[in-house]
């Protein structure tokens, strides 16, 4: 059985025989499952307007995402997404995720990655925030759906291919149509996305394969500037790390006031 571990999923190749199965939550995370684009958006845009800081503490997870029956169970979903333990989780690799594991069309699901990630709103993305797009991405699907993470420099690799594909240098910035191009017709992605495509009509009118470019990202690097590693963010854009994040949460002052101080009411 051939397994290539590659881009947003953890995947077998077709070519060698082996059927592609579907993604599966891990256990305590079975309402994600069940979630619609439409709702990550909803649920996207209410982080942006109360706090879009980089991350989410209990109490603001489980009143932004709302999808579980109880206390107990939203703290076990919790757990699981904060894998280091410091009573945090990444709100965009969070949101991320969830975009890509979503029902819906997968242009929509993937143009709502676009836009959680397009931190400034400027429809335009540096090279640097698109690397980090996808590990974070990736990083987030990893604790949904156990899927084995790539090197960086794969994913590197793939951030490079989508600047020679739009034909622009590196200190320029794409739009959402050059995203598009590169995923709707690279084949590597396009399979990989087979495991979140839960019905037929959600890929209908992207590129068949016969339409789909073959692209080996775990080749050395057209370059060895970086050596994998995305450059630092460039004056005059908005980076999010989880050093000094703050908290969120949906429900107008009382939750504001609450979620303002980590330790406040209502976290355990």
């Amino acid at each position: 059985r051939a397994v290539f571990s590659l881009g947003l999923l953890s995947f077998a190749t077709p070519a060698m025989g082996v059927v592609l199965t579907r993604a599966e939550v891990v256990r305590g995370l079975e309402p994600l499952s069940d979630l619609h684009v439409t709702g990550v958006r909803v649920v996207f845009e209410e982080f942006e307007e109360l706090c879009p800081t980089p991350a989410l503490w209990e109490r603001a997870f489980a009143e932004l995402l709302g999808c579980f029956g109880d206390d107990e169970a939203s703290a076990r979903a919790f757990g699981i997404l904060d894998t280091d333990g410091n009573g945090l989780v990444d709100a965009r690799e969070t949101l991320g995720a969830l975009a890509v594991l979503s029902k819906g069309h997968l242009t929509e699901r993937l143009r709502l990655l676009f836009d959680i990630f397009d931190l400034n709103k400027g429809k335009e993305m540096q090279f640097d925030e698109c690397f980090m797009m996808l590990r974070r991405t990736m990083a987030g699907m990893r604790k949904m759906v156990g899927i084995v993470l790539p090197p960086e420099r794969v994913i590197h690799n793939m951030t490079k291919q989508i600047w020679k594909l739009a034909k622009r240098h590196r200190q320029n910035c794409i739009v959402y149509e050059d995203w598009f191009n590169w995923w709707s017709a690279d084949s590597s992605i396009r399979s990989a996305l087979k495991m979140v495509t839960w019905k037929p009509e959600e890929q209908r009118g992207l590129p068949t394969p016969d339409q789909q470019t073959n692209v080996d990202y775990t080749k050395g690097t057209a370059d060895d500037e970086g050596h994998g590693v995305a450059p630092g963010m460039r004056p005059g854009r908005r980076a999010e790390g989880m050093a000094g994040a703050g908290s969120l949460g949906p429900g107008g002052a009382t939750v504001r006031a609450t979620l303002a101080v980590p330790g406040g009411p209502g976290r355990a």
